[in-house]
């Protein structure tokens, strides 16, 4: 935020600036990323199986990307702040306006040409592979013939996953022992579908493949 009263607003700055703060973090917590695939240049709607409070964290220091976000975390002490001048937009999901607001910022930014990343379960997941996809904005993507790419991450195992455990116990679980974290990503090929209806679905089982192959690598 000093730094843009000299040298002005520039996303492109923000986001380097986003990726060094979340590479820091990771090597900080020991998280060792193992991530494949290479991030799409231009607009594509980023789509990403949610499994740990942690995910944004580790995907964005790999991906420079808009970020859709629940609501809460704009009233963060100081990475609220952060995260409104690094690219994340907000939403209720308990509010439909917030919502529809939601889906126009997204619109707007991939019609402007823009990456936006988004984690269609709602909330993170503990089950086996993915839970049920929301399909508003990966339809809306379709609509604007703009690229759906799948994105998976997934933990060493299902102890990583966060359910509703409080936050700070959370926290505390996994990183109290100073163990290493070895968390695996990659990015995915374009869904192609000739049908709108089957771009979901298609999409949700690319990631639950990738989620798979990961399980079966060293």
């Amino acid at each position: 935020m000093l730094g843009s009263v000299f040298a002005g607003k520039s996303m492109q700055r923000n986001f380097r600036i986003r990726q060094n703060f979340c590479s820091s973090c990771l090597k900080v917590f020991g998280i060792q990323f193992h991530k494949e695939g290479i991030p799409y240049h231009g607009a594509c709607l980023y789509v990403s199986n949610h499994r740990s409070m942690l995910d944004p964290l580790i995907e964005l220091s790999w991906i420079d990307t808009y970020i859709l976000s629940k609501a809460e975390v704009k009233d963060y002490p100081l990475l609220g702040r952060g995260a409104k001048e690094t690219g994340v937009v907000f939403v209720d999901r308990d509010n439909q306006q917030s919502r529809k607001n939601a889906l126009s910022s997204i619109e707007s930014l991939l019609t402007n040409n823009c990456p936006v990343l988004i984690y269609p379960e709602g909330t993170t997941y503990s089950g086996d592979l993915t839970g049920e996809f929301r399909k508003g904005a990966i339809e809306k993507a379709y609509d604007l013939n703009v690229p759906v790419i799948p994105v998976m991450i997934e933990y060493p195992d299902h102890s990583y996953y966060w359910g509703d455990e409080e936050l700070l116990a959370y926290f505390l679980r996994i990183f109290r022992t100073g163990k290493e974290i070895k968390v695996k990503g990659k990015i995915g090929e374009q869904i192609i579908s000739p049908d709108k209806k089957d771009v979901v679905t298609l999409t949700q089982d690319a990631i639950s493949e990738m989620i798979i192959e990961a399980r079966g690598k060293v």
